[in-house]
């Protein structure tokens, strides 16, 4: 087949590009909003060029400024001087809060809305005792030539707990920026700072409760004495009358993390899995699949994977990892269940669900759990598969059609000519599974592509983290919090083109071989890399283990057209062309979150959450920059929808449920002030979107 020339995206940051002035739904100019939506403002860095000098950070005693900084700033918070704390924050400063001071996932920029959330929520928190941590050094921290800020970590009581805070300083109030000027904290200001619940009258998400203690015999709520194994047995068979206060749908790492952080805190629970089990969603998967992301950041709550784990986990390895983390945690599952979604009531006044769920054995159970949880992934369980002509007339003809979901490679298919659509981790990695059985692949690239390479631009990037939970590396919770609270998504946006440049550099010689071949490549919003995508798209992204070489090799052919309708022995695309081929696979991704819900629970209680549900992108992330359903209150109260990375939801998971606790605990957890929730999904229209990437 002729390959049609394309052109080169490799240095073109897509949508919006920067020349781009019309007005988006935020009412700046396109090239001023973070990726395709037009909703969510950039933020402005506070580089030398943005401050106007060149200040000597080499010269800065950061635990010395921070010291000096905290000591005034925690007087103003603690006399809840709302002025005086402004006077502290640049007036584009962010604040975000994570289930402290606004019982939400909030950012707030800007004096004005930060000074009005201060006013109403600071005399209910009555935050006090702020102080360094004295575990985490202030440093310097250096994110290029043109930018550092003093990083600091600090703990604090509140009226029904206590807390934690990361702040970024920035020399803003400097004049000249020498060593004399960075010396006085006066001349620091907060650029960012994030706060977060660490602990609910006691209870901690980490170590549960106050005082823990052996009995060999234990009364149930009953009032019966019986051992610990008994209690577990029938807790986990559902026996006794046994009544959650939390179910969780999904019993995949989202699931089983916001489960043991239930345990921990002494919440009932229950997790409901139409699977055999836990991870059964990864033991099902095709074979070479495996995780992206480094297991010394995926660790999940309380059990870190091994350090001699691979770096890069198999599905199958995880999958048995799951298993074994939901019976050492002592997690309530039940397996092969299904939940009566559309039968789902919320009684309003008595504050509980009546949920009907279906076991195994055919038998039905009523729960009456006071919070429901979707865990069921980010995109749900859904997959996307295109309804094209002429795919029964390929079937009769003995033509294979699968989605990635189900896809296995089989042994008998060498030979056989497979054609994979899609370029994103699941096209590339079921490509070159197929290539390596033998088969004769063509990729159909709908759209470009950015590619790093695993075993050099990733590995650098993640390196700062390679000891993570080690004896000497830093501890994980602690970089969590970091990761979490130190900025805003608008300010990270703008730090990820930083190392996307340096993992461009690095990657060069395969980047190169793979424009040599007609392969589509870009970098990004605004040169952001995978992660200023995947917020927005989901995919659209690969990390190179191996395919790139057999693409650039000519192993792997390529097509950049779309399938206009199927042949019986193969299919014709939409620029005229046809192949033959024996196998279909689609590589497509899964419905939305929304498409979950209203499967799970359906339309009419969607529609309770329409304006969540209805808005937003991939994380459905709002103005703010912080996802308006993820970890956080719904419109329908007692309803949560959870989905994200394994750090993600580790330190999300901790917030969530000691929200949960608090309000168990009959503390009012009243979320702050009316959410913005950003455009209707049809505001993308407002500028073109990329073949291939479905609303």
């Amino acid at each position: 087949m002729p390959q049609t020339n394309t052109k080169d995206y490799d240095d073109e940051a897509i949508r919006p590009p920067d020349s781009d002035t019309r007005i988006g739904w935020a009412g700046v100019p396109l090239s001023q909003t973070c990726g395709y939506y037009g909703h969510i403002k950039r933020a402005v860095l506070p580089t030398n060029s943005e401050l106007g000098f060149t200040p000597d950070y080499g010269s800065v005693d950061a635990a010395k400024v921070a010291e000096e900084f905290i000591h005034v700033f925690a007087k103003a918070v603690e006399a809840q001087d709302v002025d005086a704390i402004l006077s502290a924050v640049h007036e584009n400063g962010y604040w975000k809060d994570v289930e402290l001071l606004t019982w939400d996932i909030r950012t707030l920029q800007g004096h004005d809305k930060i000074g009005t959330m201060l006013t109403e929520r600071l005399s209910k928190t009555a935050i006090t005792n702020i102080r360094l941590n004295p575990h985490v050094p202030a440093t310097v921290e250096t994110l290029g030539p043109d930018l550092s800020f003093i990083l600091l970590h600090f703990e604090f009581d509140f009226a029904h707990g206590t807390g934690v805070g990361v702040a970024r300083l920035s020399p803003f109030k400097a004049k000249t920026g020498t060593a004399t000027d960075l010396a006085d904290a006066k001349s620091w200001m907060i650029y960012s700072v994030g706060t977060a619940i660490e602990t609910v009258h006691g209870w901690d998400a980490e170590y549960g409760d106050k005082e823990r203690y052996q009995a060999g015999k234990y009364h149930d709520p009953l009032g019966k004495s019986r051992t610990y194994q008994q209690i577990r047995d029938d807790e986990a068979a559902g026996k006794e009358g046994f009544q959650p206060t939390v179910v969780m749908i999904g019993a995949g790492h989202t699931g089983l993390s916001m489960a043991a952080r239930c345990k921990v805190l002494g919440i009932p629970h229950l997790i409901i899995e139409k699977g055999d089990g836990p991870g059964c969603s990864w033991a099902s998967r095709y074979a070479s699949l495996s995780l992206h992301g480094p297991t010394f950041t995926n660790h999940l709550p309380y059990l870190p994977f091994p350090h001699w784990f691979p770096v890069f986990l198999p599905a199958q390895q995880l999958a048995k990892f799951l298993k074994n983390y939901a019976n050492i945690m002592d997690l309530n599952i039940w397996a092969n269940s299904t939940l009566e979604g559309k039968t789902a009531v919320y009684d309003e006044d008595e504050g509980k669900w009546t949920l009907t769920v279906t076991r195994q054995d055919g038998t039905k159970h009523i729960l009456h759990p006071r919070h429901l949880m979707i865990a069921t992934g980010i995109s749900g369980t859904l997959p996307n598969i295109p309804e094209v002509p002429g795919m029964n007339d390929f079937r009769q003809n003995g033509g294979i059609i699968t989605h990635s979901s189900h896809h296995r490679t089989d042994p008998e298919w060498k030979g056989k000519r497979a054609i994979v659509v899609g370029a994103a981790t699941s096209g590339h990695d079921i490509s070159f599974e197929l290539t390596e059985n033998g088969c004769d692949v063509t990729m159909i690239q709908r759209s470009a592509t950015h590619v790093m390479s695993v075993e050099k631009s990733v590995r650098h990037l993640w390196k700062s983290r390679e000891k993570t939970g080690r004896r000497e590396g830093q501890d994980i919770d602690i970089l969590d919090q970091a990761n979490f609270l130190k900025h805003s998504y608008p300010v990270e946006y703008e730090v990820m083109p930083r190392g996307q440049k340096i993992a461009r550099e690095i990657d060069a010689d395969l980047l190169q071989s793979l424009r040599d071949v007609g392969y589509r490549l870009h970098d990004g919003y605004h040169g952001g890399g995978a992660y200023s995508m995947f917020p927005f798209d989901q995919g659209g992204f690969y990390w190179d283990t191996g395919c790139c070489k057999l693409i650039a090799d000519g192993k792997i052919k390529l097509v950049h057209s779309e399938i206009e309708h199927f042949t019986t022995d193969g299919v014709k695309y939409k620029d005229g062309s046809s192949q033959k081929a024996d196998i279909v696979v689609f590589a497509t991704g899964y419905m939305n979150s929304k498409s979950a819900i209203q499967a799970l629970l359906g339309e009419e209680m969607a529609k309770k959450c329409h304006e969540r549900w209805e808005k937003g992108n991939a994380f459905f992330l709002g103005p703010e920059g912080d996802s308006i359903i993820n970890y956080c209150p719904l419109p329908q109260k007692g309803l949560y929808a959870m989905f994200h990375q394994f750090a993600f939801c580790r330190f999300h998971s901790a917030r969530l449920a000691l929200r949960i606790k608090a309000e168990e605990l009959g503390i009012d957890v009243t979320p702050y002030g009316n959410k913005p929730l950003g455009p209707p999904s049809t505001a993308a229209g407002q500028q073109p979107r990329p073949e291939g990437v479905s609303l």
